[in-house]
């Protein structure tokens, strides 16, 4: 037995060794069958993206909107943040930052690292740090891939997907395994397709580096407010030192994050238990958190350089690395929201208008702009470039002074106003019934009421809360007020804050060049630009005049008496049906003695615009004047085709009336507004065109005539303080400038219609309600309240160098002198001409 024993255990041994080297050999060439597997596998598994998906990589790109230079973004529209940009647009920092930190093996794999396979496989992925960049993108479009088939089963109200429903019956050890086949399928696929400079730009343009920063180029601008191209080796090393865990390691997070609720759930505390002093020491470990990242990739770097690494585009010497990794982390945060940055009223508004050109259908049904594949574009997604009229320099100084007028000089002696009364901010004269309907209306367009709505608490419960003490932040020119008040009363108190509207247009093309529509869009969503229309008072009367004289019935130099007039109105059939209109503020200071018209437009004088609706008739006067507003695009109700019109008690837009207003500068020829240039798809492609829609509304002479008597109004008129500095800091324009003053009914709305050769601006000033106003024409006027925003605007303009604005003399047409309407040839007033005065009183 001993000896059967001794002769068998040297061949136990032999056995076990054989089955060593065995498993030892199936264990080393696990990672070449794995990659063998993943070749054959990667043309049968339907679940992995298409070809054509890898090919085209078109999710989740936002729009981008440009100034009219057509390189300054102004704004985004997004779903996900994301631009893409080419690899020459990229840092050579950035690129040798990654692939010194990810993939320092990038330019001699194929996508698939056997060494990393097999530590994967081997931990069944939690080692981590194995991947390539390649296989890392990989997972990003699988991703995206998934995301995409999410979205469409939601839309479809489809159930889970088939492979939602493969991973759910996978335990957590094959379900990883499964996932980390696919992305490696994917990962040969892409080597094979792509450079390897396209495959770093396409990561980069995919990573997403939170704070609504995804891709390279948004990372850039959201925590620099640089391009890509403009990144300097410390900030690309912070950037691709998030590409490890963004969260973790992000430059801005720690300064805005809430750290009491991690300290509580840490230590076991309630939160008021928190103190500040471990808020300030959680803060900063995770800040050293994002420095201690930087240098392990500056480290990398410099190993790399040192190293001769081909793959580096650029590398660092030890100097430079020791001299980097001392460097503080000062970022330069960009908030990204649709609301922030500059022009957010004009890009609300383009949001709309885009959207109704890209619905726009041919007869046959189709839509007239779309891709290839017949779907729709989608501005949140497709990643379009929207090329706009806007010039920034002008926006910013149009934002910029109308903030300041309302702030500085308004919002101060209209709060000391509003306040003389028990009904605050409403005028003393306004009926208890009509306040409660402006209030409840107010109501119900709240948040609060519109969310408790949807919750079905009752009409009883929402309206006492109104009533209720709450914590909030209110609207101040000097920033935001946490207070205490009721709903309520903050609605009075924003019904007390001013508003305003400004937009300038190019008159020879409709080029909208800045476009502000109110002081904050924040707490003031709505548009006082295009959304708003208002009573227009005196900025209607250029038009009486053009009509008067196109008319035949007037000229600039005819006098006409400083007395009331009226008009005469046909009510019937018969001759003898008739009546007269005759307002009783047609005027102030008629002392009888004879006026030009000139004069009579320059200081805004209603009894003399009276005289001219008279002059034309009570009938054919009003015709003629909608006649010529329609024929500058302005639609005017046949309600309002009456003698009254002459006062501008109809409501029309800031918009309409720049338009409008335009014609005169622009030879008497309308060019309809535009603020869009064209619309290109991602690749450049032009799908949307702008085509000029003009047409002469007056003749050349007449519009000449018009704006001459308008110049009078800045020049000796409602408008002089414009010229000089006697009433304001607004004052001393000098340059060549035409305009109209306007005020309405009770001083509830201010404006101001300024023309040059080359830019037509109008502005509106007034509360929310017509029923909050100044007491008086000293503040209520339109020189007062709108004439100072486009004074300091303008102010502004002149001195920037970067704005090209004539400052030569409106040209007059040829053979102009020789034109009824020039002052040279004028005549006395003839009383007896057909369409005389009518004197009636």
């Amino acid at each position: 037995m001993s000896k059967k024993g001794k002769k068998e255990k040297p061949r136990f041994k032999k056995s076990v060794s054989s089955i060593l080297i065995i498993l030892l050999w199936i264990i080393g060439l696990i990672p070449l069958f794995f990659i063998l597997y993943l070749r054959y596998v990667q043309t049968e598994d339907e679940a992995l993206p298409s070809v054509s998906m890898l090919e085209n990589q078109e999710e989740l790109l936002a729009t981008t909107i440009y100034a009219d230079d057509g390189v300054t973004s102004i704004g985004k529209y997004w779903k996900v943040n994301r631009t893409s940009v080419p690899y020459n647009e990229i840092s050579p920092h950035v690129i040798s930052a990654l692939i010194s930190t990810e993939d320092e093996r990038f330019e001699n794999h194929s996508g698939i690292d056997a060494k990393a396979v097999g530590r994967a496989l081997a931990n069944m992925g939690e080692a981590g740090g194995a991947s390539t960049i390649t296989q890392q993108l990989a997972k990003l479009i699988f991703t995206l891939k998934e995301r995409a088939e999410r979205k469409k089963a939601q839309q479809e109200n489809a159930g889970p997907t088939a492979e939602e429903v493969r991973l759910q019956e996978m335990g957590r050890i094959e379900r990883r395994l499964y996932e980390k086949v696919k992305e490696n399928v994917i990962a040969l696929r892409l080597e094979k397709r792509y450079t390897k400079k396209e495959i770093l730009t396409m990561y980069l343009n995919q990573f997403d580096f939170l704070y609504n920063a995804v891709g390279i180029s948004s990372a850039s601008k959201v925590y620099f407010n640089k391009k890509a191209s403009e990144l300097s080796p410390e900030e690309a090393a912070i950037l691709v030192g998030m590409c490890k865990n963004p969260g973790l390691y992000n430059p801005y997070g720690f300064t805005v994050k809430n750290y009491v609720d991690r300290i509580a759930r840490n230590k076991n505390i309630s939160k008021d238990k928190v103190t500040q002093a471990e808020i300030a020491a959680e803060r900063a470990e995770d800040s050293l958190r994002a420095i201690s990242r930087r240098n392990v990739v500056l480290y990398k770097w410099y190993e790399n350089s040192a190293k001769n690494n081909p793959a580096l585009t650029s590398t660092i010497s030890k100097a430079e690395y020791d001299s980097l990794k001392q460097l503080p982390i000062i970022t330069d945060y960009q908030t990204v929201d649709h609301k922030e940055g500059l022009a957010p009223y004009f890009r609300e508004s383009l949001r709309s208008t885009i959207s109704e050109i890209l619905k726009e259908k041919l007869p046959n049904g189709k839509l007239k702009y779309r891709k290839p594949n017949d779907e729709p574009y989608s501005i949140y997604e497709d990643g379009l470039r929207i090329y706009t009229t806007i010039n920034t320099d002008i926006q910013k100084h149009a934002e910029n002074a109308l903030k300041k007028h309302l702030a500085k000089n308004l919002q101060e002696p209209f709060t000391k106003n509003n306040k003389r009364t028990d009904k605050y901010p409403f005028a003393y004269d306004i009926k208890e019934s009509v306040i409660e309907n402006l209030m409840n209306s107010a109501r119900k367009r709240s948040e609060r009421y519109i969310k408790a709505k949807l919750r079905d608490v009752s009409e009883e419960k929402i309206m006492k809360s109104f009533e209720k003490e709450v914590p909030m932040k209110v609207f101040s020119w000097n920033g935001e007020i946490d207070t205490v008040m009721t709903p309520n009363d903050s609605i009075r108190y924003y019904k007390n804050i001013m508003r305003a509207g400004l937009v300038s247009v190019e008159p020879q093309t409709g080029f909208i060049k800045a476009w502000v529509g109110g002081p904050d869009i924040n707490h003031f969503a709505y548009d006082h630009v295009a959304q708003g229309k208002r009573q227009v008072g005196s900025t209607i009367k250029p038009f009486i005049y053009s009509a008067g004289m196109q008319f035949g019935v007037i000229t600039p130099y005819e006098t006409t008496p400083n007395i009331p007039y009226c008009v005469d109105v046909q009510t019937g059939a018969r001759p003898e049906d008739m009546t007269q209109w005759c307002p009783s503020n047609s005027g102030t200071d008629m002392e009888g003695e004879p006026v030009t018209f000139e004069e009579g437009l320059a200081n805004s004088m209603n009894n003399v615009t009276v005289a001219v609706m008279a002059k034309m008739g009570g009938v054919a006067g009003p015709r003629a004047v909608a006649k010529l507003m329609r024929d500058l695009n302005i639609n005017v109700r046949e309600e309002d085709v009456v003698p009254a019109m002459c006062l501008g008690v109809m409501d029309l837009s800031l918009l309409e009336m720049v338009g409008a207003q335009s014609a005169f500068v622009n030879a008497g020829i309308y060019t309809k507004p535009t603020s869009i240039i064209r619309i290109e798809d991602r690749n450049g492609n032009v799908i949307y065109e702008h085509e000029p829609e003009a047409k002469e509304a007056m003749s050349e002479e007449l519009a000449f005539a018009t704006l001459s008597m308008m110049r009078k109004v800045v020049l000796s008129g409602t408008g002089a303080s414009l010229r000089g500095t006697w009433r304001g800091d607004w004052g001393g324009i000098t340059q060549p400038t035409a305009g109209k003053t306007g005020t309405t009914q009770n001083n509830s709305d201010g404006w101001f219609m300024g023309l040059t050769p080359d830019l037509v601006t109008g502005v509106w000033v007034g509360a929310e309600d017509m029923a909050v106003r100044f007491r008086s024409m000293k503040w209520g006027q339109g020189a007062r309240m709108a004439l100072p925003i486009y004074g300091y605007m303008m102010q502004e303009v002149y001195k920037d160098p970067n704005i090209h604005i004539s400052t030569d003399e409106f040209e007059a047409p040829y053979g102009y002198a020789n034109s009824m309407y020039n002052s040279e040839n004028k005549t006395e007033t003839n009383e007896d001409d057909e369409g005389g005065l009518d004197l009636g009183i």
